[in-house]
């Protein structure tokens, strides 16, 4: 997936989450944002994921213009994959109702199709035995596969993943970190905003350190990690990966 932002900018009150932002990207593949909080991670994804819109600047995807007006946003967002930090499961339903719910009520798959579905992905991420449960009885690992399993299930354009392990515990990070690896081997693109340093080091084509609602740095991890031309870069890295 070919990604083109130019001067994006997003405010919120006095306080600029995008502030003239601008990132090329001829092939995402896997790209892993990283970066100190509230410099603007979030706020860029929920923008491709169409659910913010700038004030201004544009953003481009395989060569297309993202519009952002009320149908053309309603049509990206049925294309694009969400994965939230806080599972974004409804409670009442359960895991395979989670997974089918938008495949009937927004894609227009019948029922019987929107079931084989979900039972296939329930089965890719080790869950089909948790079909029947409600999130409630899911631990926050399960929770968080259950909610990848739904974003991939309507065959998404590329996929979206703000923070998915910071609620969890160190198992079920390693879990969830397992499903997105694997999503990689599949050749999937997707962006991901992660504080999980070793593991964005190991699963990124392209790291981007974003600070301040601007892009300081994008390159390869071996880049970053290792020959970062950036010194707010290398200050960030050296801080976190001090102990």
């Amino acid at each position: 997936m070919k990604l083109s932002l130019t001067k994006l900018c997003r405010a919120f009150g006095s306080h600029r989450a995008l502030d003239g932002l601008s990132l090329e990207c001829e092939a995402t593949g896997s790209l892993v944002l990283i970066g100190p909080s509230g410099g603007g991670k979030s706020t860029l994804l929920r923008v491709l994921a169409g659910l913010e819109r700038p004030d201004s600047g544009t953003v481009e995807i395989n060569g297309k213009p993202l519009v952002f007006e009320e149908l053309p946003l309603l049509q990206h967002r049925r294309r694009t994959g969400v994965v939230f930090q806080g599972f974004n499961l409804f409670p009442h339903l359960s895991a395979l109702e989670n997974i089918t719910l938008p495949l009937t009520a927004v894609h227009g798959h019948p029922p019987e199709k929107a079931a084989a579905i979900g039972l296939d992905f329930l089965r890719r991420f080790q869950l089909e035995s948790h079909a029947a449960q409600k999130p409630a009885a899911l631990s926050g690992g399960q929770r968080q596969r259950v909610a990848i399993a739904r974003a991939l299930a309507i065959d998404p354009q590329f996929l979206l993943l703000d923070e998915p392990t910071s609620a969890l515990d160190p198992v079920m990070t390693a879990e969830v970190l397992e499903a997105i690896e694997a999503l990689r081997a599949q050749g999937r693109d997707f962006i991901l905003a992660t504080h999980e340093m070793g593991f964005a080091r190991r699963v990124a084509d392209q790291i981007a350190f974003i600070a301040e609602g601007r892009l300081v740095e994008i390159g390869p991890p071996e880049q970053l990690f290792g020959e970062s031309a950036a010194p707010q870069t290398r200050e960030f890295l050296a801080r976190v990966l001090r102990y």
